[in-house]
């Protein structure tokens, strides 16, 4: 079966979306058609399949019965921000249904919950796999340009290779450079089809991943066609995926290879004004910052489809937008904050104490100790859906570069990245002397501060090497850290500055997720019931 489903917009022409599992599972409603012959008529018309798959990465999903079901499903950037839940370094605050059971590490292990978000990110990648496979299967065939062909075909092998590789990290265990990866990974969808398949291996999941982006380079890297914004792929964003997932696989030499390729030739560069151009509208950033190689287009008003609040990454992340970030701010791991220099750009992005300093929030929000400053709208009101998100910067790339230099014996190049990124930053920021794991810790120290709650990548990172997710030890007797109220009105005080801000404030977290070990179940995401039920080829994880 295939069945062909599309959407027409102003910006994007057309959506193509695919059953890839069950029909039932994956079906969507189309707004409107269009033809499949009209889509694949030349390689210049199938740009219209690809644009389609962009706008299904940030789509809001429509799972539920009614809008209350569908708050926190707002495609790609809200999975990121699940991630980013379940990491060290981000600190739910007071009581609230949005992300609070995230943090807890219930919600990727309740198929039953509300919001169902075992099933909405599952679904998520494989309907883009899916479109992939479909585009694949047609584009070797149809009339038209070499250029257009290699354009479309890159970023399907991409956006395949992508999807895989987020569904292998949530959903399976880790992979182990030791070797030995033959435990239950993911179904492998690289067919235009439906037919039920079992789990492959880890260690074969991530063979197709590199056999597909470095296809998928291969061929971005022959087309002439410039991509339309940085929501698309080019060889660089196709070369930082590889990079990533050389990374998790542990091949220390080839992820430093591949991502001073980037950092040499792609274009990107550190800029000053990603940190100090003030609170307003361009906080943190836009996608016009030359330091972004993909991220979400502003463009993209359809972040906050089916009903508008609730559905954005921006709505969820600025604590000057909507109402469950006004009643839950952000914030960040007091013991991270505490590592960060006075004279380091960085630390503007979260307030110690917001209540005697100048806080940016939404006028009926709440504040909270170490919130977030990163990723403010101008506008909360009407516009906060149009913001740009960050999927890859070059920041990333230089730390993805040093750690592979670091572990593959080249000290001396790892401490001149982590040295240019450090005292971009922080004029008093001394180049490293370290190495081995010394280094590896600079290293670290880096991308959580500097990456702090982007694309999933802490948790990733823990997973990958095989570390706890440890939010930091509960203050000591005779201290004040908590449980701090909703009205509360100024910071607290006799903090113990040993102690982190985990279950500080009134969202009663509990000691349960304090710490979680390296290896535990948690950190596998469930397969969701309607694969299982559809496909009884499929085992369920632990």
């Amino acid at each position: 079966m295939k069945q062909i489903i599309s959407k027409i917009t102003l910006a994007f022409m057309a959506v193509v979306l695919v059953s890839s599992c069950s029909k039932d599972f994956l079906e969507t409603k189309p707004t409107s058609a269009v033809a499949e012959g009209d889509i694949f008529a030349s390689t210049e018309s199938a740009i219209m399949a690809i644009n389609g798959m962009h706008r299904r990465m940030h789509e809001c999903s429509n799972s539920g019965a009614t809008l209350s079901d569908w708050y926190s499903q707002g495609g790609y950037p809200t999975f990121c921000l699940h991630l980013a839940a379940l990491s060290d370094d981000f600190i739910f605050t007071y009581t609230n249904a949005m992300f609070q059971q995230t943090q807890q590490y219930v919600h990727h292990r309740d198929l039953t919950h509300k919001y169902m978000d075992c099933n909405v990110y599952w679904k998520l990648f494989y309907s883009v796999i899916a479109n992939a496979n479909h585009i694949l299967s047609y584009i070797d065939d149809i009339p038209g340009s070499d250029d257009a062909r290699y354009y479309v075909k890159g970023q399907a092998l991409a956006y395949r290779a992508f999807c895989h590789f987020q569904l292998v990290q949530a959903y399976a265990k880790r992979y182990d450079a030791a070797g030995n990866n033959t435990q239950p990974g993911v179904i492998l969808r690289i067919e235009d089809s439906n037919e039920n398949l079992p789990r492959s291996s880890v260690e074969e999941v991530y063979a197709q991943i590199l056999k597909d982006i470095d296809a998928g380079i291969e061929c971005l890297g022959k087309t002439n066609y410039v991509k339309f914004n940085k929501s698309h792929i080019d060889q660089w964003v196709a070369k930082g995926i590889k990079a990533r997932v050389l990374l998790t696989m542990g091949r220390w030499a080839d992820a430093a290879t591949v991502a001073q390729d980037i950092i040499d030739h792609s274009g990107a560069k550190l800029e000053k004004s990603t940190y100090t151009d003030g609170m307003n509208e361009n906080r943190f950033g836009e996608m016009t910052n030359n330091e972004w190689l993909w991220g979400c287009s502003s463009s993209r008003t359809d972040q906050s489809q089916f009903g508008g609040k609730l559905r954005s990454w921006h709505d969820f992340i600025s604590n000057n937008a909507a109402s469950y970030n006004a009643n839950s701010p952000r914030a960040i791991n007091c013991l991270l904050y505490w590592s960060i220099p006075d004279s380091d750009v960085r630390k503007a992005m979260w307030l110690q104490d917001p209540y005697t300093n100048t806080c940016y929030i939404n006028a009926a929000g709440k504040k909270a100790p170490f919130m977030s400053q990163k990723w403010l709208v101008d506008d909360p009101v009407t516009k906060y859906e149009e913001r740009d998100v960050p999927y890859m910067r070059i920041p990333e790339i230089m730390m993805i570069a040093a750690e592979g230099y670091a572990k593959s014996n080249n000290p001396a190049k790892a401490q001149q990245l982590v040295y240019e990124l450090g005292s971009f930053r922080d004029a008093n920021y001394q180049k490293p002397t370290e190495t081995g794991d010394a280094l590896c810790e600079k290293i670290m120290w880096q991308r959580r501060v500097e990456l702090w709650a982007e694309a999933g990548l802490r948790w990733f990172d823990l997973k990958r090497l095989n570390l706890p997710c440890d939010r930091g030890p509960a203050p000591r007797a005779g201290y004040n850290q908590g449980p701090w109220t909703n009205s509360a009105k100024s910071a607290p005080t006799n903090l113990d500055p040993q102690a982190s801000n985990y279950d500080m404030y009134g969202a009663s977290l509990g000691e349960e997720a304090r710490v979680i070990p390296a290896g535990d179940v948690r950190w596998q995401w469930l397969i969701p019931s309607q694969e299982l039920s559809a496909n009884p080829l499929c085992t369920q994880n632990d």
